[in-house]
């Protein structure tokens, strides 16, 4: 803004500039008409008027030797002004020019969809002085080709009355009337009829699940996402995010802690005594059956009568992402609030979750892993704890099982009505994270459905390694 005024201040000088330019330039014009009044145009003879003859003497000689000179001067000062105010007018243009060039320069908002963030084929590096990669996306696209149409011809569907089952189990009573529509790029007959049709389930009252992907290279910012912006009730997702939030802010304060242990203000930063206690990952909280959540967990089984139980912040944190503890989720977030939550992910440029707490979209949920990514690396003690909590968190049978190497997968699933998800940093030698989202129903957690979903992410391994080797072949060049 202040560069803008500044260029507003050299405009509105050169425009004054010229406007006394101007002024002179008449001045100029009106000494030239007076002083021609009195002289003789050039090349022309002067005209006497009647009755007198023309002088020779030398006064009359110098008088238009003079006035001939002065016309002369004035001349040559009009055009010098003339100069003078065409390079002011070319430098206005110049100044104009600049201004149309910097508003069309100007760095656009931050995008308000993530589509825009994550694409099939985005291959901008994470670090920007990292090397430029090339890429033959051939090899990509059809790997993104296959995954896309086992997501896009779901071998499930939802039934009239809500369940999901197989395809190709539906069956119609007799007397049922069966609707079709038209297939894809299907030939038309001469009234212009398609040729070749398909059930139309949707018309029947059946319903396609939906399914979304996201995968983001956490090292090399290579992305891929598919329906990546299609909000999901999170189900047990949400944990990793918030448990993420507090642990960052604990983390910070125990930098805080180790610089000054004394909390003396002369000796550096320091806490409130509210915030030193709170945030301490051994303070106890006594749980007691009034506290106790529905759903998911172990501690709502537990004898918490009379004067309850005590569990330490790092107990209620294990349990809400080990075995996903909604009655320890919910304490900690009495406990510690949202705000930091919220921050954090307005920073990351997640909105979902600003329209309900336990919404999300796989595109996010990525956002949210490569903040957790980044966290353990910036603080590995207490990004280590949520780590090692995410390898260890149950209901391994997804992304888990699905990925070469079983034990380098943080995870966190999310389970409910309609709602059967996954969410992973996949380590190794390029760690990724990957994520996905479903409106299956959760009552149909069988071998075959889990092995479908599985197959998605063997797909979105398989696109990384196609990255990853193109990457360290070229790396081999250098």
């Amino acid at each position: 803004m202040n560069e803008l005024r500044k260029e507003w201040k050299i405009i509105f000088a050169t425009l004054a500039a010229v406007t006394a330019l101007s002024i002179l330039l008449a001045a100029g014009f009106a000494a030239l008409y007076l002083s021609g009044r009195d002289t003789h145009p050039t090349g022309a003879d002067p005209v006497l008027p009647s009755g007198e003859t023309e002088q020779t003497d030398d006064a009359q000689t110098e008088a238009v030797t003079y006035d001939t000179s002065e016309l002369a001067d004035l001349r040559r000062e009009n055009a010098y002004l003339e100069q003078q105010a065409d390079a002011l007018r070319n430098e206005l243009n110049d100044l104009k020019q600049a201004m149309t060039e910097a508003e069309t320069e100007r760095l656009p908002e931050a995008p308000i969809d993530l589509d825009s963030l994550f694409n099939p084929g985005d291959l901008t590096p994470a670090d920007p002085e990292s090397l430029n990669y090339t890429f033959d996306l051939n090899e990509q696209l059809a790997v993104i080709d296959a995954l896309e149409q086992s997501m896009e011809h779901s071998p499930y569907i939802v039934n009239p009355e809500g369940e999901l089952m197989l395809l190709e189990d539906v069956e119609f009573d007799e007397d049922t009337e069966i609707l079709y529509r038209a297939q894809a790029n299907s030939p038309l007959d001469e009234n212009g009829a398609a040729l070749e049709k398909e059930i139309d389930y949707e018309a029947m009252g059946y319903k396609f699940p939906v399914i979304a992907v996201s995968y983001r290279d956490m090292e090399r910012g290579t992305a891929y996402s598919y329906h990546g912006d299609t909000v999901f009730f999170s189900a047990s997702l949400i944990k990793a995010p918030y448990i993420y939030t507090l642990l960052h802010q604990i983390a910070q304060y125990n930098e805080i802690k180790a610089a000054n242990p004394t909390n003396d203000p002369a000796k550096g930063k320091t806490l409130t005594q509210e915030i030193w206690d709170k945030y301490d990952l051994g303070r106890k909280i006594t749980v007691t059956e009034s506290m106790v959540e529905k759903g998911s967990g172990k501690i709502k089984d537990m004898d918490l009568s009379g004067a309850g139980k005590e569990f330490t912040v790092l107990e209620l944190i294990e349990y809400a992402i080990k075995v996903s503890d909604n009655t320890a989720f919910r304490i900690l977030r009495n406990e510690f609030g949202y705000d930091y939550f919220w921050t954090v992910s307005r920073q990351l440029g997640v909105k979902s979750v600003f329209t309900s707490f336990n919404n999300m979209t796989a595109d996010e949920a990525c956002l949210y892993l490569a903040a957790i990514y980044d966290f353990a690396k910036e603080y590995p003690t207490e990004g280590g704890v949520l780590i090692n909590l995410m390898k260890s968190a149950n209901h391994q049978v997804l992304i888990t099982q699905a990925v070469s190497n079983p034990y380098a997968v943080a995870h966190k699933y999310g389970w409910d009505a309609d709602s059967y998800h996954d969410m992973a940093l996949v380590y190794g030698d390029a760690p990724f994270a990957v994520c996905v989202m479903t409106n299956f129903d959760f009552s149909v957690n069988d071998d075959d459905l889990n092995e479908y979903i599985r197959s998605l992410v063997s797909e979105i391994e398989k696109l990384h390694k196609t990255f990853y080797d193109a990457i360290e072949d070229q790396k081999k060049n250098f």
